[in-house]
C-alpha cells in the first residue's frame, strides 16, 4: 500500500488516489460549476487531472496542485504552455459525495486517464451513471485505464496457484477495480451508454478535441494493449 508516500511522489508516477472519506469538496467550486452549467456554454470535463490542469476544460480533482514540480515528467510534449490551465480551471469536487451540479444533457465531452481504476466497483457504476446523466446525446466519454487481461498475461503464472498471481496491479499502484475491455463494455451498456468503441492511444472518435494522452508511461507498461482505450457514446 502506498498511502504513506507523499502526494508529490504519487503524482510523479501517475497515481490518482481517490479517498471516498474525504470531504465533498470546495463549496465555492461547486457553486462555480453550477453557474457554468446554467450558462449554456460548451462543457468539457477532465476527471482526476492532478497537476495536469487543462485550459478550456473543467478539471475535477479533490484538490489543486501546481504543475511546476511535475513538468519534468509531463514535458512539453504532453503539457505544452498552450494547454496549461490554472486554479480557476480546477474544481475541487468529490462527485461520489455530491454528484455533479450540472443539468441533464449539458456536457459535450468527458476525458480521464489512469483514474477509473482508483474507484471501487460500486463507485465506478455511480461515476458512469452520473457522467451519462450530464452528457448530451451523442457525446463521448473517453476512458483510458489499465487492462486487467494484459496485466495478468504479462505478470502472472496461474499454474503456480496463489503464488503465481500478480497482486501488484492492486497493491503496488493503489488500484481498487481494474477492468478488461469486456468488463468495461458490460458496465457501460448496463448503465445505458449506447455504444462502446475500443481503439488505441490518441485514436478516438473525439480526436482533435482531446489532449495527447499521457498515460500509461511506456516504460511502466510497454505492451500496446496495456491500457484499455475506449470511447463510451451516450
Amino acid at each position: 500500500m502506498l498511502k504513506h508516500l507523499p502526494k508529490r511522489v504519487l503524482r510523479k508516477i501517475g497515481f490518482e488516489i481517490i479517498k471516498i472519506g474525504d470531504n465533498a469538496g470546495d463549496k465555492n467550486d461547486l457553486y462555480r460549476l453550477s453557474q457554468l452549467g446554467a450558462s449554456g456554454q460548451p462543457l468539457k470535463l477532465h476527471f482526476g487531472c492532478g497537476p495536469r490542469v487543462l485550459k478550456g476544460w473543467i478539471n475535477i480533482d479533490l484538490s489543486y496542485e501546481p504543475f511546476e514540480n511535475y513538468l519534468q515528467y509531463y514535458t512539453d510534449k504532453h503539457y505544452p504552455e498552450s494547454i496549461r490551465g490554472g486554479r480557476e480551471d480546477l474544481y475541487a469536487i468529490n462527485l461520489l459525495k455530491t454528484g455533479l451540479p450540472l443539468p441533464d444533457n449539458s456536457v459535450d465531452l468527458v476525458f480521464h486517464e489512469d483514474f477509473f481504476e482508483h474507484l471501487a466497483q460500486k463507485d465506478q457504476v455511480i461515476f458512469l451513471a452520473e457522467t451519462l446523466r450530464v452528457m448530451k446525446k451523442g457525446a463521448i466519454h473517453r476512458i483510458n485505464t489499465p487492462n486487467l487481461l494484459a496485466s495478468m498475461r504479462d505478470n502472472s503464472h496461474f499454474e503456480q496457484g496463489k503464488a503465481g498471481v500478480f497482486t501488484g496491479e492492486w497493491e503496488n499502484w493503489h488500484h481498487y477495480n481494474v477492468v478488461s475491455p469486456a468488463i468495461l463494455e458490460d458496465m457501460a451498456k448496463m448503465v445505458g451508454y449506447s455504444a462502446v468503441v475500443f481503439n488505441t492511444r490518441d485514436h478516438s472518435i473525439a480526436a482533435g478535441r482531446l489532449p495527447s494522452e499521457y498515460r500509461p508511461d511506456e516504460k511502466d507498461r510497454p505492451a500496446a494493449d496495456s491500457n484499455v482505450f475506449a470511447d463510451l457514446v451516450k
